[in-house]
C-alpha cells in the first residue's frame, strides 16, 4: 500500500554533529533559531525506502575530503560552497557517484542544501578509514 509522509521544517528538529558542537561560529543562531553548522532528517531511509537530509555549513567551513557507500544528489538552497576549483551556488545540484572522495568550503554566507540517497547510507569515509557516522550525534 502507497504512503504518504508529509513534513514541514516546523516539524524537525535542526541537529549539530558531534564534531561541530564546540565551534562557536557553527553554534551560532540563524533566524529560525537553528545553529549555523546543522542538519535535520527529512526522510531516514531505509535499505528500500530514500534518503533526505537538509544540511547547512556557517561562511568558510570547511568539509573534509571523505566518500559515502551510495551515489548521492546535493541541490543548494541558499549560500554557496567551493567544490574543487569551482564555486556553486542556489539551484545547482550535484551528482557524486558511491566511492568517490571529495570535500567541500562553505562561501561566503554559507550554505543550505539537500542531500538525496537513494536509501539509508550513514557512511563517511575519509581516506584510509572507513566508518559510519551516528546520525543522532
Amino acid at each position: 500500500m502507497a504512503k504518504v509522509r508529509i513534513r514541514t521544517g516546523d516539524d524537525l528538529e535542526w541537529k549539530t554533529s558531534g564534531i561541530r558542537a564546540d565551534n562557536p561560529a557553527a553554534k551560532a543562531l540563524l533566524a529560525d533559531g537553528g545553529p549555523a553548522s546543522a542538519y535535520r532528517i527529512r526522510e531516514p531511509g531505509t535499505d528500500t525506502d530514500p534518503q533526505l537530509v537538509e544540511l547547512r555549513f556557517h561562511p568558510h567551513e570547511e568539509v573534509e575530503l571523505h566518500c559515502h557507500d551510495e551515489p548521492e544528489i546535493m541541490y543548494i538552497l541558499t549560500g554557496s560552497m567551493k567544490l574543487g576549483n569551482r564555486e556553486v551556488g542556489p539551484g545547482t545540484s550535484i551528482f557524486i557517484d558511491g566511492g568517490t572522495f571529495y570535500g567541500f568550503t562553505a562561501g561566503e554566507g554559507g550554505v543550505h542544501f539537500l542531500n538525496f540517497r537513494s536509501h539509508l547510507d550513514n557512511t563517511f569515509h575519509l581516506p584510509g578509514k572507513r566508518q559510519v557516522i551516528d546520525p543522532e550525534g
